[in-house]
């Protein structure tokens, strides 16, 4: 695996990851890759489905992130307004600020209204 061939890996069967995915994917202009976990070959990414099951996941030649740190690392290949939020996120304070958020949304994930509801398997 290349650096330009970053990957963004997430839970498939969860209706806000695919939104949300597609959404950041359309406004931010991001360059990595997106797959869902289900159906990948975790091995060749050097993952494991307890990982995914648990967090998304930025993989690349020289970087692996998980969480919060996994979207800003999927920032650093956007457009400029997505370079300034990744290097944001990767700030101290900002990092502490954006885990928490991160882990009550995932943690919550399958409760946020919207068109989703009924898709998450969680």
């Amino acid at each position: 695996m290349h650096d330009d061939e970053a990957l963004v890996v997430f839970d498939g069967t969860c209706g806000f990851c695919r939104a949300a995915v597609a959404y950041l994917q359309r406004r931010l202009v991001l360059a990595a890759a997106c797959r869902p976990w289900q159906g990948l070959d975790l091995d060749s990414v050097g993952l494991t489905e307890s990982d995914t099951r648990q967090s998304m996941w930025y993989v690349s030649t020289s970087r692996r992130e998980s969480g919060p740190m996994a979207f800003a690392a999927w920032f650093a290949t956007g457009n400029r307004t997505a370079r300034l939020i990744g290097r944001f996120l990767s700030l101290p304070g900002a990092r502490h600020l954006a885990q928490a958020v991160y882990w009550l949304v995932a943690r919550n994930r399958h409760r946020i209204p919207g068109p989703w509801e009924h898709a998450c398997t969680i």
